[in-house]
């Protein structure tokens, strides 16, 4: 019989060895040492800052291992951002899935995502057919790295400036007014998700955002997160204005130069979202300066639960999926 329990009560040392033996990314799965994981699984919902791990086994061997964290600091809205099966375990994954869905939907979470990149069919049947989650967006990334853009470290164009948290009310209008109106109830935002993390010291993880304002009309027109895993890979999230999209150029010289004042080699990936109006402007400017693209991913969403039937979902080899950053990797290990 399956049995699925949090990895704070699980042997993390033989965990540890499994995950590690397959690739998977340990370090960064949110699994934070002793008494702190342990206090915070307790938090209510509204409170958790750190991401959550829950392990599937039976007669004491893994099955199964998945990762949820609080998406963007939305006390109701959850992301899974990495899932472990063994192979021919497709029913565990399914399992696994709706058990923390069912956990969490007990705890007030109304919204579920997963990111999966679309060559991952194996991950889009588990998802779709076998969990009823349903293909919301696109997610594009393309790559550039300290030599793609001809900037020097002292490049500042005007209107970009740091973020202060005292815009986090005008960026917040700018985001949800640039979705598309079909798609807004699974991305709309608070302007909670746009202000500082405090548990951001406890995470192996960096970011610094920087706006483009008219600080005479007191207007923002965009807004750009950076983050980092490592100091050498960044992911660039963002959101500008369909009237203002011609200083996207600016932009990027504007963060190439702030990137080289900070190390001498990086790489950033930009990630551009199908659900925001002017999305294919941007990918026909990375497309057109030839920048590198990395992958095509779907964003699946699950905003409410409905009784579904058993779908028979073909067996498959071992997965491994970690939706991290810097790698943006993902891959099945397949028996020979």
């Amino acid at each position: 019989m399956t049995q699925i329990r949090s990895s704070v009560f699980y042997d993390c040392s033989k965990l540890k060895s499994v995950l590690e033996r397959d690739g998977f990314e340990f370090e960064k799965t949110g699994l934070a040492p002793g008494i702190t994981s342990f206090i915070h699984y307790f938090l209510p919902l509204r409170a958790k800052f750190l991401s959550e791990s829950f392990v599937a086994y039976e007669k004491g061997k893994i099955q199964g291992f998945i990762t949820l964290e609080k998406d963007e600091k939305s006390r109701k809205r959850l992301k899974i951002t990495k899932i472990f099966l063994e192979e021919n375990s497709f029913d565990i994954g399914k399992l696994l899935v709706q058990y923390v869905i069912s956990r969490y939907c007990a705890m007030g979470a109304v919204s579920y995502n997963v990111v999966v990149e679309d060559i991952r069919t194996d991950l889009l049947t588990l998802f779709i057919n076998g969990c009823s989650f349903r293909n919301n967006a696109k997610e594009f990334i393309y790559k550039i790295d300290n030599k793609s853009l001809l900037s020097d470290d002292t490049y500042e164009p005007e209107g970009f400036r740091f973020y202060r948290n005292i815009k986090s009310s005008d960026v917040c209008r700018l985001y949800n007014s640039n979705i598309n109106s079909y798609q807004r109830h699974s991305f709309l935002r608070s302007k909670e998700q746009f202000e500082p993390d405090f548990a951001s010291g406890l995470v192996n993880k960096t970011s610094f955002s920087y706006v483009l304002e008219d600080e005479l009309k007191d207007r923002v027109y965009g807004y750009f997160k950076i983050s980092t895993y490592n100091n050498t890979d960044y992911i660039l999230d963002f959101v500008l204005d369909g009237s203002f999209e011609i200083y996207f150029e600016d932009a990027l010289l504007f963060i190439s130069s702030c990137l080289s004042k900070r190390v001498k080699k990086w790489n950033l990936y930009i990630k551009i979202k199908s659900y925001f109006m002017n999305y294919k402007f941007f990918r026909e400017y990375c497309d057109s300066k030839g920048f590198e693209f990395v992958k095509l991913s779907s964003i699946l969403t699950k905003d409410y639960l409905k009784e579904i039937k058993e779908n028979s979902l073909i067996n498959s080899a071992k997965i491994v999926f970690n939706d991290i950053t810097p790698a943006f990797k993902t891959e099945i290990n397949r028996p020979f």
